[in-house]
């Protein structure tokens, strides 16, 4: 009986290594499926990051046509940090305002302006509070206000931040005026633990800069009807 019909039954070993390979492989494909998704992402997201700093810094030479390197680098850096310090005395703020806003004889044609990448920070001219626009304790709260709450720099950050900007607006090929100078200047001052920049005379002379940082909601609340 046994020799017509067999009692052990075929070897099923051959399945079963089929099978392992089957959900092998597909644990493998769906690895491979994960990492290509996640760095397809990564990749959108980088080429969106790079997008909006190309976008701020032709803004910005839009906006002010002669502005320098330097000028691109505090524009970016309070695009990041806001006013970069903290404000502890109001009145001290509020009367450095109403002395500026006093001795200043030319304004900016820009009433407004987002500076940075992100939309996180905007410039506020001090002709909207010479209008009555805005109050001088208007502004001089939201400027307070937004430089108490924001973001400290810190050398390691920014340096990160700083070279990235640095390396799209090389690839845009501007042909800044005193680019080489610039770049020393701010690479010593970078390497002497100097964060915060100032505007190059060319932009001081021809724009008079007369402004404050405040942030997006503050920026809402005073330019919003």
């Amino acid at each position: 009986m046994c020799k017509l019909f067999p009692c052990k039954y075929p070897d099923d070993a051959p399945q079963k290594k089929n099978s392992e390979y089957f959900r092998y492989s597909t644990f493998i494909l769906l690895i491979v499926t994960c990492l290509m998704f996640f760095t397809c992402q990564d990749n959108k997201e980088k080429e969106k990051r790079k997008q909006q700093v190309e976008k701020a810094i032709l803004r910005e030479l839009e906006l002010h046509p002669k502005a320098t390197l330097v000028d691109l680098y505090k524009n970016f850096f309070q695009g990041r940090f806001g006013p970069g310090h903290m404000i502890s005395n109001r009145e001290a703020a509020l009367n450095y305002l109403l002395s500026e806003l006093e001795e200043a004889e030319n304004f900016d044609t820009v009433k407004w302006q987002a500076v940075g990448y992100e939309g996180r920070y905007f410039r506020i001219n001090l002709s909207l509070v010479r209008d009555s626009i805005i109050s001088p304790d208007q502004l001089t709260d939201a400027f307070t206000g937004s430089a108490n709450t924001a973001e400290q720099p810190t050398h390691e950050a920014w340096m990160s931040e700083w070279n990235y900007i640095l390396s799209v607006i090389e690839s845009l090929d501007l042909s800044l005026p005193t680019y080489l100078q610039d770049l020393a200047a701010i690479d010593k001052n970078l390497k002497n633990g100097i964060l915060v920049g100032h505007h190059s005379d060319i932009y001081k002379n021809t724009y008079y800069p007369h402004y404050r940082i405040v942030t997006e909601e503050y920026f809402d609340k005073l330019i919003t009807p």
